[in-house]
């Protein structure tokens, strides 16, 4: 038998570092992290050919933390994970049999770390972000971040009973090995995300140090609720979840010669609940005129489908090894195969609730895009406090509406429970819309398939001298059909104007100014051209209309006029919308709003030429008893069409779906180098060095609009109506001559002060694809339209020293000393050791989460604003015990061994 303890208690001051013009609130907050591991292994040779053994684990961990580096917004997480393992291994003549059975449950909770502490809390009450991420989630994104997380409060409960069988024979040249196994996960989630306090934003850091000096852009609230289906589990009413997966194998060893051997294989997969298959097809709607068979279809022709459930996942595969001169000194080996991807839940979680005609679920909007806040029964809450949401709040100093923005989300959290489960206001048959950005869910496609890798590899290892071997391989992988989401409506997009509702726009906008000509509210509007009713505190000023104006009043993307949503939904609040006095880009069918929805379209390439050297050796030099080292090297290339492989990936362009560059974990160059050194009388040491180049970027035309209606007019540069155009970000699309991922890569800074010149030479002050939609069909002149801002903007020069992104560089080292306290207790060893990391304190900047932003707006933090001495994203201690390449730190430690 065996059993094991380890326990661990930090207690850390999290340091946390913002650029200017927030640098006065540099500071930290505590950290603490526990983990508790215990771990108990019992074996039993029942009998020469038969073993038994059951395993036991358990771990317990509490941390505070947040999700980037660099921000007051923390959250306690505790996870508990308690697994059971149990086995027996026997042989009945030349079959060899290998039963397993496991079971495993995890438990975790997540609650807000900010109110209620000493945690910096300039609006107690309300999360503030400053910069692109309304959420603050975003790596490199927002410059100032505090109060409650995004993600709290959150439960997730998933148990997993599992059984395995694995056999093997041995004839001839076979050897032949098969098995199955079934795997039945239950889980619950209650993630009621933005439930804690609303998320107040303002879009572009504009140099005051005080956030709550910053105009309101956005106001994210969530309705309280956390569950994402309607199905019960582990003693909750709903959020269950379930799948029963199945596995089975078959494959060949072949021994084709002494010295040639064939492996091949084929494998079986299927999951039974990871489509929402279960659901039927969403009706028609009352308020969508025409509509026959499926609602879905209005947004596409067979998108109101069933979603297909993958039935058919076998994955071949196949092997060869090679040793040419039979001596056992060399080996070539190259093989192929298709692995099938686990399709995480969330993926489904978030498909569900749209889909639901009742229930109370999670659900999520930005009022200042939509003029209010979206009631369950329908209506639109236009006023708080007695002041106009869209006018009096939006667009006000942060620091004059918290009240205002926390009786905003309780107002919604409050309806949401009257309102109970008798009727799903997310319900898509209601609201005839459905996005990430705004309503916090997605759709699966009818046409999902179950994601794989197709992986070629090719290589070769020898023997140098005894203990020392080198491997050298090139591989390819190549990743099919994750998940990327597009709006099939195509809201926003220039080739579809309703020349009505943009008409009724302009006049709008005319009427409220005063004047009865474009060319008159260029010159000066009387009256507010937004319409906005009279401000005694802030008496409205006369000055020359802006596009922002117009497009405030209608002229815009249905995202930027309704967040989304149709003129008809929209229209409920008493407004009497329809679709000619609605967004002048509704998109195809003006009846429906947006929906964003996952296609299984994703791909990835990776080709990597990976080299290893071991050796190991004893008695190398006097005094040294043995040594083993390791050196390795990657060259690689990833390209991708998302950051990441997560979930909810919204492709760049929703015209060109098929963008693709180096991604959020391509890393060009990757050399590692470890040893460890036993020496006489119990003395050790040991240590491990990274050396990582620079991950790529993307680099983003910044928006004018800030946030403000109208964005497709100045920063869409493919007429798609994505990024700016759909969202609540700052970010336009890809700066011209680049692609995902060019900086860094094809791009530097030399490079891209010569691109942004090129950019402000021939590409700054032109009209967009939609500005050029409404100057061809004469509603304004070209002259017009620049005179009121609807053109691209001119991009900043990135400064004299402007930083690139960083390379990674650690080194580690670890001592100890092995002592036997008394002869009598021979096997008792007491090893005191010391560990410091980051031995000479390389100061690392871009990690993953914290890197120098590419949209190019010219302030501190971004990748044409940021000189050495405005950095402020240095990789930190984070959460735990270590972190790669964070400032250099000790560890002390004493292990016993008896």
């Amino acid at each position: 038998f065996f059993g094991g303890l380890e326990r661990t208690h930090q207690d850390l001051q999290a340091a946390q570092v913002f650029p200017a013009p927030f640098n006065s609130f540099n500071g930290n907050y505590n950290a603490p992290f526990r983990d508790l591991e215990p771990i108990g292994k019992l074996d039993w040779q029942a009998k020469p050919t038969v073993k038994l053994f059951y395993r036991f684990s358990f771990e317990q961990n509490s941390v505070v933390r947040g999700v980037i580096p660099n921000t007051f917004t923390p959250f306690k997480n505790v996870d508990h994970t308690p697994v059971h393992a149990a086995g027996v291994d026997f042989n009945t003549g030349r079959f060899s049999h290998d039963i397993r059975f496991g079971y495993t449950k995890f438990k975790n909770g997540i609650v807000d770390a900010v109110l209620g502490t000493g945690i910096t809390d300039p609006a107690p009450g309300i999360a503030i972000a400053i910069g692109g991420d309304i959420t603050c989630l975003g790596a490199g994104v927002d410059a100032f971040c505090s109060g409650p997380n995004f993600l709290a409060p959150q439960k997730t409960f998933q148990s997993n009973k599992q059984a395995k069988y694995d056999g093997s024979i041995s004839f001839g040249r076979h050897t032949l090995r098969y098995g199955a196994g079934v795997n039945r996960i239950q889980g619950v989630v209650f993630a009621a995300f933005v439930g804690t306090a609303p998320i107040v934003t303002s879009l572009t850091p504009a140099g005051q140090s005080d956030p709550l000096t910053y105009p309101v852009d956005a106001i994210l609230i969530g309705n309280g609720q956390g569950f994402f289906t309607e199905k019960p589990g582990f003693g909750f009413p709903a959020g269950g979840s379930s799948d029963t997966r199945f596995t089975a194998y078959f494959g060949d060893q072949w021994k084709l010669r002494t010295n040639l051997t064939a492996t091949i294989g084929l494998r079986y997969v299927r999951d039974t609940g990871r489509t929402d298959n279960d659901l039927a097809r969403v009706p028609c709607s009352a308020s969508v005129p025409n509509c026959t068979g499926n609602l879905l279809d209005q947004f596409g022709p067979g998108l109101g489908e069933r979603i297909r459930q993958p039935n058919k996942n076998f994955g071949p595969q196949i092997g060869l090894a090679w040793d040419p001169w039979k001596n056992g000194k060399t080996a070539i080996r190259a093989g192929f195969g298709i692995y099938y991807e686990n399709a995480i839940w969330n993926n489904i979680l978030f498909d569900r609730p749209p889909r639901l005609k009742k229930g109370i679920f999670f659900a999520i909007q930005e009022v200042c895009s939509q003029g209010g806040i979206a009631m369950p029964d329908g209506s639109l809450q236009t006023t708080i406090n007695g002041k106009n949401i869209a006018t009096q709040v939006c667009g006000q100093p942060i620091g004059s509406v918290v009240n205002d923005a926390k009786a905003i989300e309780a107002a919604l959290q409050q309806a949401t429970l009257a309102a109970g489960a008798q009727s799903n206001p997310g319900y898509i048959g209601n609201i005839l819309a459905d996005s990430f950005n705004n309503t916090g869910t997605e759709l699966l496609a009818p046409s999902y398939r179950t994601p794989y890798s197709m992986q070629f590899n090719l290589g070769v290892q020898r023997e140098l001298r005894p203990g020392t071997v080198l491997s050298v391989d090139y591989i390819r992988n190549v990743g099919l059909h994750s998940l990327l989401g597009y709006d099939t409506n195509h809201v926003g997009d220039s080739r579809f104007l309703n020349l009505n509702a943009a008409q009724h726009a302009i006049a709008l906008t005319l009427a409220n100014c005063g004047v009865t000509t474009i060319n008159q509210a260029v010159t000066l509007c009387p009256n507010d051209p937004t319409g906005a009713p009279p401000d005694p505190n802030n008496p409205y000023v006369p000055r020359p209309a802006t596009i922002f104006d117009f497009a405030g009043n209608g002229l815009d993307s249905g995202y930027g006029k309704f967040g989304g949503l149709p003129a008809a939904v929209a229209g409920k609040a008493g407004i009497s919308n329809t679709p000619d006095t609605g967004a002048a880009f509704p998109g195809i069918n003006p009846n429906v709003g947006a929906n964003q929805m996952l296609f299984p379209i994703g791909r990835s390439a990776y080709n990597g030429l990976q080299m290893k050297l071991t050796s190991q050796k004893t008695d190398p030099v006097p005094g040294m008893k043995s040594v083993n080292f390791v050196v390795s090297y990657a060259l690689s290339r990833l390209s991708a069409m998302a950051r990441d492989g997560d979930f909810i990936n919204n492709a760049f362009s929703f015209r060109n779906t098929n963008l693709r560059g180096p991604n959020g974990l391509d890393r060009r160059h990757q050399l590692s180098g470890g040893a460890t050194m036993d020496f006489k009388h119990g003395a050790s040491m040991s240590f491990i060095t990274h050396w990582y180049s620079s991950l790529p970027s993307n680099l983003f035309l910044p928006s004018p609009a800030n946030g403000m209606p109208g964005a497709i007019l100045t920063s869409d540069l493919d007429g798609d109506g994505s990024l700016a155009g759909n969202t609540s970000g700052q970010s336009g699309d890809l700066l011209p001559g680049t692609t995902i991922g060019s900086f860094g890569r094809g791009v530097g800074v030399s490079g891209l002060a010569a691109l942004i010149n090129q950019w402000n030479s021939s590409g700054a002050g032109k009209l967009t694809p939609a500005g050029q939609a409404l100057a061809d069909a004469g509603l304004f002149t070209q002259a017009q339209l620049i005179a009121l801002g609807a053109v691209t903007p001119t991009i900043a020069a990135p400064p004299t020293g402007e930083e690139g992104l960083g390379n990674m560089f650690t080194f580690d080292l670890k001592l100890g000393w092995k002592i036997k306290p008394a002869h009598r207790w021979e096997r008792l060893t007491v090893e005191p050791q010391v560990s410091i990391y980051n031995l000479f304190n390389r100061q690392n900047f871009d990690s993953p989460s914290q890197p120098l932003s590419g949209i190019l707006n010219g302030t501190a933090g971004t990748l044409n604003g940021t000189t050495r001495g405005d950095r402020s994203n240095l990789v930190g201690l984070g959460s735990g015990v270590f972190a790669l390449g964070a400032p250099r730190s000790m560890e002390f430690g004493f292990k016993v061994v008896f």
